[in-house]
């Protein structure tokens, strides 16, 4: 660095203000350009309509790198663009953002073809080069690198091919790859910027990118001019038909519905369970269902004292009547029997009308299990006891989640009808994840979202850390999350439920059926069955 005396060299100083004044008038220009083009665009492509949508969620991104967050939400579905997708019925994978794909005969390798001249949303080119850096840095930092363990290798074959290898056949990793988690980042601008900063801006690969989030407040989306879909699905397979997307964060369900009501935005998520109706009888709105990719159940501790009784796990399944439970919950939730909803791969209708069948309400036969292991109501109170003990056990109800909350005083009542006490205990649901993993507990509400059945081997096995397993029914969870065709996999996932009926570790109890709301002027949105929104199509 050299400092100046200014007195002495004035000559030098004009010259050096000359060319002062240059670099500020760069920099204004490269401003003026940032304000224009966003944190991860282009305004160099052709101009549409100047139409803005407005989407109300409860809660803010915890960030914009899909690769570095937990969890994801309708802002990531904007943003990204996996490369291929699941058809409605969850049971075909479809093109997406890739021309198209070819598995092997043996499923060892998989080859996706990448459109020539892809772009990211700045400009940047989009290579199968590309798709490999993405993905080896999924591998690296993704807390979800565990579902793609099964790929050995990336291999760019040429600059629109790449092909993943595989060590085995791996049928489970498509619910990954074609979710928001598959979806492409520009790696080289990730580690121009950092971790920290693309978190907050991130460059991607689909239908708009980020210009603007404001914290607390909402995040402002932009037309990326570069985005193109194969999926077969829509119609509009180009750009968006927005010039931006507002998605704002309004935490208070009754606040989303009042802004909803009155025009100011155009979608909200998460519809309270009280509004459903009002809003469904209201001709200027429209409602869209979706259900919970899992199921909510019941879990038990096989290794306490009263609950290590089978008899009574099987007692407190036929005890509960869950029709009743979606009747007064005004059907905001569907009976679940099994432990895969019709929203996950792996469903099967009739098997699940089956189970429905077989555990059936049957508070008779609850009685007589209950009965058969000693317990009876010797003392006419009302509830079933054994040497003098009365039958209580302890519900842990998770209070962070509306359905389940509600769910736990209408089971109460129903065991009391086959002369079950049980005594409810609200927690969050973190905390009910800690007591179960340390075994301190007697029955706790859980659930599970992903839209594959082979989220059940991270509930029922040893890979799940909490500390109930059993051999036959982890083999065959192993055994169904590599079977790569879709009928025999399902008959897998059946497989997996006769084993861990024979246990009875767990109830299952209902899937969530969630809703979305619009205004009339809103047209060509749809969601599917799983929760995936499809914006391609809309137009207000």
């Amino acid at each position: 660095m050299y400092i100046l005396n200014f007195m002495e060299e004035k000559e030098r100083f004009k010259e050096m203000e000359k060319k002062k004044l240059f670099v500020l008038l760069l920099t204004m220009i490269m401003v003026c350009t940032l304000f224009l083009t966003g944190c991860g665009g282009n305004s160099n492509g052709e101009d549409g309509d100047n139409s803005t949508l407005v989407i109300a969620i409860q809660e803010e991104v915890e960030g914009t790198d899909i690769q570095q967050i937990g969890w994801e939400n309708v802002v990531h579905a904007l943003i990204y663009s996996p490369l291929v997708t699941f058809n409605d019925e969850l049971d075909e994978v479809i093109p997406c953002f890739a021309e198209s794909y070819e598995t092997s005969e043996d499923g060892l390798t998989i080859t996706f073809k990448i459109p020539a001249d892809a772009k990211f949303s700045n400009g940047d080119a989009l290579t199968a080069e590309s798709v490999k850096k993405s993905f080896d840095r999924f591998l690296e930092i993704s807390e979800y690198a565990g579902d793609l363990e099964a790929v050995e290798s990336i291999e760019v074959l040429d600059e629109t091919t790449v092909k993943f290898n595989l060590s085995q056949a791996a049928p489970y990793m498509w619910a990954s790859i074609t979710s928001t988690y598959g979806g492409l980042v520009d790696v080289d601008y990730a580690e121009e910027v950092g971790d920290e900063a693309f978190n907050r801006c991130a460059v991607t690969n689909g239908m708009y990118y980020v210009e603007d989030w404001q914290a607390g407040s909402q995040i402002v989306l932009a037309k990326n001019p570069y985005f193109t879909t194969y999926n077969p699905t829509v119609e509009n397979k180009g750009v968006g038909q927005f010039e931006k997307v507002i998605v704002r964060f309004i935490p208070d369900e009754f606040t989303r519905v009042s802004e909803l009501e009155s025009g100011n935005v155009d979608i909200i998520w998460d519809v309270p369970t009280g509004s459903v109706e009002d809003i469904e009888a209201n001709d200027a709105l429209i409602t869209y269902y979706y259900k919970q990719a899992g199921v909510a159940y019941a879990m038990f501790n096989t290794e306490d004292k009263v609950l290590s009784d089978i008899n009574v796990r099987e007692a407190i399944n036929l005890g509960i009547n869950r029709e009743e439970i979606a009747k007064v919950l005004n059907n905001v939730v569907t009976p679940e029997y099994g432990y895969i909803s019709e929203a996950q791969a792996g469903y099967s209708s009739e098997y699940a009308a089956k189970l429905a069948e077989t555990y059936a309400y049957n508070p008779e036969e609850a009685k007589a299990l209950l009965k058969k292991s000693g317990y009876e109501d010797t003392d006419g109170d009302g509830f079933v006891d054994k040497n003098g003990q009365k039958l209580t056990i302890e519900y842990c109800a998770a209070t962070d989640n509306a359905t389940s909350k509600s769910t736990a005083p209408v089971i109460q009542e129903q065991l009391k009808a086959i002369g079950i006490d049980l005594q409810i205990t609200e927690y969050e649901g973190a905390y009910i994840k800690q007591l179960q993993r340390e075994g301190n507990f007697q029955m706790v509400s859980r659930r599970y979202v992903w839209n594959d059945a082979d989220i059940l081997y991270y509930v029922f096995t040893e890979a799940s850390g909490y500390p109930w397993s059993d051999p036959e029914v982890t083999a065959a969870l192993e055994e169904a999350r590599y079977i790569t065709d879709n009928a025999e996999r399902v008959k897998g996932y059946e497989k997996f439920h006769d084993e861990i009926f024979k246990e009875m570790p767990a109830v299952s109890l209902f899937a969530d059926n969630y809703c979305i709301a619009s205004t009339d002027e809103v047209k060509g949105f749809r969601v599917t069955n799983d929760g995936r929104p499809v914006f391609n199509d809309v137009t207000k």
